[in-house]
């Protein structure tokens, strides 16, 4: 059983979250006018991108793509 649940779990690819999902995310934000709240997680160190958060959480990904996106900044 648990081999076959292996099998299954490492057939499938692995994403944070779907890229396209994500932009769709961002151009519906921009376009009702959303501003993306400061971070407020544990995961975030200085002199990182967005890329190191996909490790931690695809919400805390996707938020920080649109904080970069909206402030044309990462965190601080």
């Amino acid at each position: 059983m648990q081999k076959k649940l292996n099998a299954e779990v490492a057939e499938q690819p692995f994403s944070a979250e779907d890229e396209a999902k994500i932009d769709l995310y961002i151009r519906n934000a921009l376009k009702d006018g959303i501003t993306p709240p400061e971070y407020r997680g544990s995961h975030w160190q200085p002199g990182w991108t967005c890329r190191n958060l996909r490790r931690y959480s695809w919400s805390e990904y996707r938020s920080c793509r649109y904080y970069r996106r909206y402030h044309g900044r990462y965190y601080y």
